[in-house]
C-alpha cells in the first residue's frame, strides 16, 4: 500500500450541513494509520483514556452523540493501523463536532491524536477522505465476537467492489447471508474508503471464531465463495492468503459502549476482548 493511501486513510467523515439530505450515517467502519514509533504510545494512551480516565472519556463520547466506539490493531508491512468501528445517530456530525469543538478536553484529545497518527484533525474536512458502507448482512442475533480488518484496493479495485456490492444486494444476496453463516459471521459490515490517492475495504464482524472465519472463507470450495474469491482477487494489490495472514493477528484493544439502564445512557469503556 503506498504510503500516499495511508496518509489518505487517517480518517474520515463528512460534515453535517443542513443542505444535505440524504439520512445521517449511524454507522462506520475507518482505518487511522499510526504514525511511525507511535504504536505503543497509541495503545498506553487508549489504555488511560479507557481505564483511569474512563469517566472523561465517556463523557466526551456521549458528548459527540456516539453509542459505541471499538478499536482494533492491525499490524502490516506498511505501517501499523487502528481500525475503529463508531456508531450514533449520526456518526458524520459527531466527527465534525470532535474537529471543532473548543472544549478544553476535546483540544487535548486532538492534541494527542495529532503526535499519536500524524495528522491534524482540527483541519476537517480538508485532510478526510469519503467512505460510505459499501455492504452487509445481519443475521439478527446480536450475537459473535467484534472484528475488524483493513485491505487496500488496487486500480479499479473500487469500482469492483461496488459491483459486488450490487451482486450481494440483489441476486446474489441469499447464497453471500448463506455463506457468512456457515463461516459463523453473524453480522458483517463493509465500508469503502475512496481518495484521489487510493482506496481501502474496511470490514466490521461479529462472528464466532473471527480467524477460523477468515481461513474457512479463504478454503472454501462453495460456488459462492469461488466468485467472490476471484472477484475480491481482482479488486486487491496483493494476494488475499497474505490479507488472511495479516488480518488473522488483528487484537482488539478498546471498547466503549453507551450501556442502557433505567431509560438512560450508561457509557461503560471497556477493554476487555469480548
Amino acid at each position: 500500500m503506498p504510503r500516499s493511501l495511508i496518509v489518505a486513510l487517517l480518517l474520515l467523515v463528512g460534515c453535517s450541513h443542513p443542505q444535505h439530505t440524504a439520512p445521517p450515517v449511524t454507522e462506520l467502519g475507518i482505518a487511522v494509520p499510526i504514525a511511525p514509533g507511535k504504536t505503543d504510545a497509541w495503545r498506553a494512551a487508549l489504555e488511560e483514556l479507557t481505564g483511569p480516565r474512563r469517566d472523561e472519556y465517556a463523557s466526551s463520547r456521549r458528548r459527540f452523540g456516539l453509542t459505541s466506539q471499538t478499536t482494533f490493531l492491525q499490524r502490516t508491512p506498511m505501517g501499523d493501523f487502528a481500525l475503529i468501528h463508531l456508531t450514533g445517530p449520526d456518526v458524520h456530525a459527531a466527527f465534525h463536532r470532535m474537529s471543532s469543538s473548543r472544549d478544553p478536553w476535546d483540544v487535548k484529545w486532538r492534541e494527542l491524536t495529532l503526535d499519536l497518527h500524524g495528522v491534524d484533525f482540527a483541519k476537517g474536512e480538508r485532510v478526510l477522505p469519503k467512505v460510505a458502507p459499501a455492504f452487509g448482512m445481519d443475521t439478527g442475533d446480536g450475537t459473535g465476537t467484534p472484528f475488524m480488518f483493513l485491505a487496500p484496493l488496487g486500480a479499479g479495485g473500487a469500482d469492483r467492489v461496488r459491483a459486488i456490492a450490487r451482486a450481494v444486494t440483489g441476486n446474489k444476496h441469499a447464497e453471500y447471508v448463506r455463506a457468512r453463516r456457515r463461516a459463523g459471521v453473524h453480522r458483517e459490515a463493509v465500508f469503502l474508503e475512496s481518495t484521489a490517492m487510493g482506496d481501502a475495504v474496511v470490514v466490521y464482524w461479529l462472528a464466532d471464531d473471527p480467524p477460523a472465519a477468515l481461513r474457512a472463507l479463504a478454503a472454501s470450495g462453495d460456488a459462492f465463495d469461488t466468485w467472490l474469491r476471484r472477484e475480491l482477487a481482482a479488486a486487491h494489490p496483493i494476494p488475499l492468503d497474505a490479507i488472511v495472514d495479516i488480518a488473522s493477528r488483528n487484537a482488539k484493544i478498546a471498547d466503549y459502549q453507551a450501556r442502557v439502564t433505567t431509560g438512560a445512557a450508561d457509557p461503560s469503556p471497556d477493554r476487555r476482548n469480548r
